[in-house]
């Protein structure tokens, strides 16, 4: 047999004896010629063959001599092939590489040259292209081979400006989902309660940043919104400072406390304890007490208030944080609303609670409300619950009513006697839900305005035709246009409000660390669960718009 190639085309041509031929003996003196790798044509073999039994049948009959020769093309050289494709959102871009069959193998150069006419022009990832074209040229031939050879910038948007606190204690408001915060606290002592002397940086402000231009794999731009600039809003005891105007200063001494665009810093008042010898405490800046808030008491600060000792007083209510070294220890008041519970000891901040215990109280938080031990049949309103440290969740909450922001995160929750507890994660949405009200309630209106309007225009299209009817037929018109453009505009509305409760949903949580029991009641938008058994390691949230409970991995 004897091999040639013409172009990419393999062909062969045989001396026909009265010897067999198979096919298995025309691959095998292909491949000795070297042409293993290239694309074997089957029925060109099969046909080959047929025609060699042809021959031989003619030369036993001695219609043709010994040793006459036929000629097939038996196989194909064939090139590795390339395949580009752009995603639909243009930032990444995939080659596919088809073996070659023989023939030449697709370099790197050839690769991106092919990517530059297909259109891609940004994002090329080098050591992914080299390790693309070395397997395909090591593939067996046809064998396809896949990888992403680009990938565009993400734009980033600019971050605004920003305000850091200088001050040791001092710390600016987490704004992180219950699930997703990594934030750690400890609740076993105050640690350094802040204080600072006038002239003394206080709050420094971070420029914002211009933001990172995307550009997608086709080198299409998009530009990054810059920062925003932010103002200062500086309280009481704060002022800028007159050589650098990022930075906040402290204009007297006191007790520096965080607000949303500066600090203020309060006048501190210092009292042993809170009791009938004292009477209630009304201070305008900080108040520390280094005992107790006995039974009755008040203490009402417009800043932050530290009580190192028991809280068991009827009030603590603090313009910043209030942190309690002890205990919170209320009793429930009889109500002829059974429905409303009423506690004789209330603690309302601005800021965060913190505390080692609560009992029998009302805890009212804009912040968040960190217990280190126990909570146990309170009534809370807070942006989040921490029952114990975030580092190790052993807290337990057992019973009462919560009313949150985005969850609680505790060990235990619930009691083997199955006591109720009810969280309502609803302190967000709430809102949301009575603005889409108050708007579908106006859409009603003027649908209504739009019929009594179109009826109008029916009975004046029944009067006889005249200018003046034709006039108001078209001032009809147009106030019906108008109201529907409202409506429409009032309609969209409602539907980004949806769209903002649901991001709010999705935000929420109910993490448990160790023990789940039933009696357990979570509410979240209109999703209700309740746990009817004891559970493992928990954790609650929305899952395809339904609210789960899954076993914590």
């Amino acid at each position: 047999m004897q091999f040639s190639r013409n172009d990419d085309t393999i062909l062969v041509e045989i001396a026909v004896s009265l010897s067999p031929l198979s096919g298995a003996q025309v691959l095998e003196a292909l491949n000795a010629a070297g042409y293993s790798r290239c694309f074997v044509l089957t029925e060109q073999i099969n046909q080959l063959l047929a025609d060699y039994q042809t021959v031989q049948s003619d030369i036993k009959l001695q219609k043709r001599p010994d040793g006459s020769r036929i000629q097939r093309k038996i196989a194909l050289r064939k090139n590795a092939e390339l395949k580009l494709e752009i995603a639909a959102d243009a930032m990444t871009a995939t080659a596919s590489v088809t073996a070659a069959w023989g023939g030449s193998p697709v370099s790197a150069n050839d690769l991106v040259k092919a990517a530059q006419d297909y259109g891609i022009h940004f994002g090329f990832q080098k050591d992914q292209i080299v390790q693309l074209v070395t397997a395909a040229s090591r593939a067996e031939p046809g064998t396809v081979t896949s990888q992403v050879i680009a990938i565009g910038r993400i734009m980033e948007p600019g971050l605004n400006a920003r305000f850091e606190p200088l001050v040791e204690g001092m710390s600016s408001r987490s704004n992180k989902p219950v699930v997703l915060s990594q934030s750690r606290v400890d609740l076993r002592d105050f640690g350094v309660i802040p204080a600072v002397v006038a002239g003394q940086p206080v709050v420094r402000r971070l420029p914002p940043t211009k933001g990172v231009d995307g550009i997608n794999v086709r080198g299409e731009i998009t530009l990054a919104p810059p920062g925003q600039p932010l103002e200062w809003k500086p309280g009481e005891g704060a002022e800028v400072s007159p050589s650098d105007p990022d930075l906040l200063l402290a204009s007297r001494d006191g007790m520096p406390r965080v607000l949303e665009a500066g600090a203020a810093v309060d006048e501190v008042y210092t009292v042993k304890k809170v009791d009938l010898s004292t009477g209630h405490i009304q201070f305008k800046g900080a108040v520390i007490v280094n005992g107790d808030v006995t039974e009755s008491m008040k203490v009402i600060a417009g800043g932050s208030v530290f009580i190192k000792g028991t809280m068991e007083g009827s009030l603590i209510e603090a313009g910043g944080d209030v942190s309690i070294g002890g205990s919170v220890i209320g009793h429930q008041l009889s109500t002829e609303d059974n429905d409303e519970e009423l506690f004789s000891t209330v603690v309302k901040a601005k800021g965060d609670i913190r505390c080692t215990l609560a009992q029998y109280a009302q805890i009212d938080a804009e912040g968040d409300f960190h217990a280190s031990k126990q909570i146990n049949h309170c009534k809370v309103s807070a942006r989040m619950v921490v029952a114990g440290p975030e580092d190790k969740l052993t807290g337990k909450v057992v019973g009462g009513s919560f009313y949150l922001d985005l969850g609680i995160k505790a060990g235990v929750l619930g009691s083997p006697s199955e006591s109720s507890l009810k969280l309502d994660l609803n302190r967000r949405i709430d809102p949301v839900v009575e603005k889409q009200q108050a708007l579908r309630q106006n859409v009603s209106a003027i649908k209504l305005e739009m019929e009594q309007i179109k009826q109008g225009i029916d009975e004046l299209k029944k009067l006889e035709k005249s200018d003046a009817t034709n006039e108001h037929i078209n001032a009809f018109i147009e106030e019906f246009e108008a109201q529907k453009a409202v409506a429409v505009a009032l309609i969209e509305d409602i539907k980004r409000l949806e769209q903002q409760k649901l991001t709010l949903m999705s935000e929420a949580a109910v993490l448990v660390k160790q023990q789940l029991y039933a009696g357990v009641e979570v509410l979240l938008g209109t999703e209700r669960l309740s746990t009817k058994r004891e559970h493992g390691p928990s954790l609650i949230k929305i899952v395809d718009a339904a609210l789960k409970l899954d076993p914590l991995v």
